[in-house]
C-alpha cells in the first residue's frame, strides 16, 4: 500500500501555510496549483495577528517574516475632504494585549516567502495544474486534471479559493440535493499597491470613512497597500468578473475622495503597480467534509477583509486539520499500520476540525461584517457612533479588549512544535506554549535543529 500523502489543491497563502504545517508533521503532501506563477506585485496586504504569528513562530518563518512586515501602530481615521476625525492606538494595543504585534505584510512578498521557503519546493508543488475531477476509493484519492496529468494520494484538501472546484466537486458527489450557495456579496473591492507616497507615515495605517464606502491605505517598506470598499445597491450571490473599464469607472468615482490628509485617491491610482476589482464575499459553509476530501480556508470562512482576519483564519484551520492528521498517523504506525488508513478514520478527523474551527471562524465573520458596516456608515447609527462616539471613549480600544481579544486567545497552534519567541500579553493564550520532551523541532523526530532554515 503506497505512504499517506496528502494532495493540496490551491498554492496560494492557505495551501502553502497547509504544506509548512504538513512538513513539519512528517507528512507527504503535494500541492497543485493551476497558475503558471505567483506574480510578485499582485495583491494588496495580507496581516498577521499574534495567534498567527505563534503558527510562523513554530515553523520556523518568524525571523523572516520579521524583515518584510511593515508594523502598525496608529490608525488615522479621515473623511472624503481630508480631514482626520481620530487617531486611533488600536493597533498598538495588539501587542500588549498578547505579546506580538500585529504584522502587516505587501501579499506578493509573503506569498513569495511561503513558496520559496517550502522545503523541497519543487517535488512539492506543481504550477499549471487545474484539478478536472476526484475519484474517492476506500484507499485512496486520484486528483485528475485538466492537462490529463493525475496524481495520488490519501485525501484531498481543498484550499482553492471561495469559487472553490473541490468544494463543486465535493458537493456533486454527495447523494445530499445540493446546499445553497453560502457566499453572498455586498461590497465590492479595488485592491492595488502603489510606490510609496512621501507624506505616508510610517506605522500609521489611514481608513477613509463615509456613507456606503471606505478606503484603506498600508505603509509598507517601498509600497502602498490600497482598498476601495464600495457597497452595493443590493446583496447578491451571483458571481462576476470585472472588466478593466468596470475597474476604471469605479477609481473615477472616488478619485477625488481623500485617502489620507494628504492624498486623494487619484494620487494613488496614477501610480498603481498592481490593481483588481473583485465581489468581497461573505459567508460559511455548512459542510466542511466529504469522501476523502476536507476544505479550509476561504471556501469554507470568507469575509470582508477590513480587520485582516481571512488568512489568519486559514491559518488557524491549517493548523487545526495537521494536528488531527499527525495524531491519526500516529495511532495507526503504533498499531502497525501507518499507510491503511480508511475513510471512516478520516471522516473522524475531519469532523473534529469542523467542530473546533466552524464556531470560531463564525464569530470572525460577524466581527469583520460588523466593522465594515460600522466605518461605511451602513445606517444612521453606525454613522453616528463612529464619528462621534469611537472618538469620544476611543470605542474601538475597547472593543479590541472585549471583542477580538477573546477569540485572538483561541487561535489554534500546532500542538507538537515548540515556540522559539513565544509571548504572552495581559490576555493568557488558551493553547499555552508547548512543552514538549524532545528538543527537536520536527515532525518526524529526527532531532535536527532546523535554525540553519531561519532567514
Amino acid at each position: 500500500m503506497p505512504p499517506f500523502k496528502v494532495i493540496i489543491v490551491g498554492g496560494g497563502p492557505a495551501g502553502l501555510i497547509t504544506g509548512h504545517c504538513l512538513t513539519k508533521a512528517g507528512i507527504e503532501f503535494e500541492i497543485l496549483e493551476a497558475r503558471a506563477s505567483h506574480d510578485a506585485n499582485a495583491g494588496a496586504s495580507n496581516a498577521l495577528w499574534p495567534q498567527s504569528v505563534r503558527v510562523f513562530d513554530q515553523l520556523g518563518l518568524l525571523e523572516e517574516a520579521k524583515k518584510l512586515y511593515t508594523e502598525v501602530n496608529f490608525k488615522a481615521c479621515v473623511l472624503a475632504d481630508g480631514t482626520m476625525f481620530y487617531k486611533s492606538e488600536a493597533f498598538a494595543r495588539v501587542e500588549e494585549q498578547h505579546g506580538h504585534p500585529f504584522m502587516l505584510f505587501h501579499r506578493g512578498e509573503l506569498l513569495d516567502m511561503l513558496d520559496r521557503r517550502l522545503p523541497d519546493r519543487e517535488s512539492h508543488v506543481h504550477n499549471n495544474k487545474r484539478v478536472a475531477a476526484i475519484e474517492t476509493s476506500e484507499h485512496g484519492v486520484k486528483v485528475v486534471c485538466a492537462d490529463g496529468s493525475a496524481f495520488e494520494g490519501s485525501l484531498v484538501i481543498g484550499a482553492d479559493g471561495v469559487h472553490s472546484t473541490v468544494r463543486q466537486l465535493m458537493e456533486e458527489k454527495s447523494p445530499q440535493p445540493p446546499p445553497e450557495e453560502a457566499m453572498s456579496t455586498t461590497y465590492i473591492g479595488l485592491y492595488g499597491s502603489c510606490p510609496r507616497l512621501p507624506k505616508t507615515e510610517s506605522g500609521t495605517f489611514y481608513e477613509t470613512h463615509g456613507p456606503k464606502f471606505s478606503l484603506q491605505l498600508g505603509v509598507g517598506h517601498t509600497r502602498n497597500f490600497f482598498v476601495v470598499y464600495h457597497r452595493l445597491e443590493k446583496t447578491t450571490k451571483a458571481r462576476h468578473r470585472f472588466t478593466d473599464e468596470e475597474k476604471e469607472a469605479l477609481a473615477v468615482q472616488y478619485a477625488e475622495t481623500y485617502i489620507t490628509p494628504d492624498y486623494k485617491f487619484e494620487d494613488i491610482w496614477k501610480t498603481a503597480l498592481w490593481s483588481h476589482l473583485a465581489h468581497i464575499e461573505e459567508g460559511l459553509v455548512d459542510k466542511w467534509y466529504g469522501d476523502r476530501i476536507v476544505l479550509l480556508g476561504d471556501n469554507v470562512h470568507k469575509m470582508t477583509p477590513n480587520v485582516g482576519f481571512g488568512f489568519n483564519n486559514a491559518i488557524s484551520s491549517a493548523a487545526a486539520l495537521t494536528n488531527g492528521l499527525r495524531r491519526l498517523i500516529l495511532e495507526k504506525t503504533q498499531a502497525g499500520d501507518p499507510a491503511g488508513i480508511d475513510t471512516e478514520a478520516l471522516t473522524r478527523v475531519f469532523a473534529d476540525y469542523e467542530k473546533i474551527r466552524k464556531a470560531e471562524a463564525k464569530k470572525y465573520i460577524e466581527i469583520s461584517a460588523n466593522y465594515s458596516r460600522n466605518v461605511a456608515w451602513d445606517n444612521l447609527l453606525f454613522r453616528v457612533i463612529d464619528r462621534y462616539i469611537t472618538p469620544f471613549v476611543h470605542l474601538d480600544v475597547f472593543l479590541l479588549k472585549q471583542l477580538m481579544s477573546p477569540q485572538v486567545r483561541e487561535g489554534v497552534v500546532l500542538d507538537f512544535l515548540e515556540e522559539k519567541d513565544f509571548k504572552e500579553g495581559k490576555v493568557k493564550w488558551k493553547h499555552p506554549r508547548q512543552k514538549l520532551a524532545s528538543t527537536s523541532q520536527d515532525g518526524d523526530g529526527d532531532g535536527k535543529d532546523d535554525s540553519e532554515d531561519s532567514a
